[in-house]
């Protein structure tokens, strides 16, 4: 039986959680949600947005890291961040870039730093970047990391892409299951699905086909999914 992924905050949600390195000479990481009524660019809106960000944990997995990122996600300085981890008294953030560039970031820095007393200790705090478009992806453009691990910038680079890829971190728009369907382009069949979209659990079920139980699929998996290790037509042995 799977378990359970760890509750770090009664306000911030972890979605996935490593509890130590899996890796040799790799920090871990874990991902967090946090809802905030902000845009990328921490400015106010109409309805709330959702954020995704990652933890990056070094050998000591310090949890007083929480009670800091609770203080920014009140203050509102949560949206924009993208990786955030701390090391030896450094707390280290990178902001998308759109963020960077819409923030005044010694200011950032400066309430940043007053808020980590939550931890009980007052942390230095750098703060760089992370563009992910396709020229800086390749060339490391408006990518600044700030050595929030130990590795080497361009093995960091890639690491720090695979998790953002991987989960898709930063600040999306809600589509719950009231929202209108996002019309698709002329003469297009198929779209990539908008990494800056979350969609309600009702909105996604609500449009999900009904089929038959088959053999081998959990009773409690969702209608209309199949789950990988099974086939409609497939019958298990007795």
């Amino acid at each position: 039986m799977p378990e359970a992924t760890r509750a770090y905050s009664t306000l911030i949600q972890c979605l996935y959680d490593q509890s130590h390195s899996v890796v040799p000479d790799y920090d871990h990481y874990s991902i967090f949600r946090a809802i905030d009524a902000r845009d990328v660019k921490q400015q106010p809106t109409s309805l709330p947005r959702v954020h995704d960000f990652a933890v990056i944990w070094d050998s000591d997995h310090d949890i007083r890291i929480i009670p800091v990122l609770e203080e920014m996600l009140m203050a509102g300085l949560l949206p924009g961040v993208q990786f955030i981890g701390e090391h030896k008294g450094t707390l280290t953030i990178i902001l998308a870039a759109p963020t960077y560039f819409a923030v005044d970031i010694e200011a950032f820095k400066a309430q940043v730093h007053s808020l980590t007393a939550a931890a009980g200790d007052y942390w230095d705090v750098r703060v760089g970047m992370f563009d992910r478009s396709p020229g800086s992806m390749r060339d490391g453009h408006q990518c600044e990391f700030e050595g929030i691990t130990g590795l080497a910038d361009h093995m960091l680079h890639a690491y720090l892409l695979v998790i953002d890829d991987m989960w898709k971190l930063g600040t999306k728009v809600w589509q719950g299951v009231s929202s209108p369907e996002k019309a698709q382009p002329p003469r297009q069949f198929f779209t990539d699905a908008d990494r800056y979209v979350v969609k309600g659990h009702s909105h996604h079920y609500a449009r999900q086909p009904v089929v038959p139980a088959s053999p081998g699929v959990p009773p409690s998996w969702p209608p209309g999914l199949m789950p990988p290790f099974a086939h409609p037509t497939a019958a298990r042995a007795p």
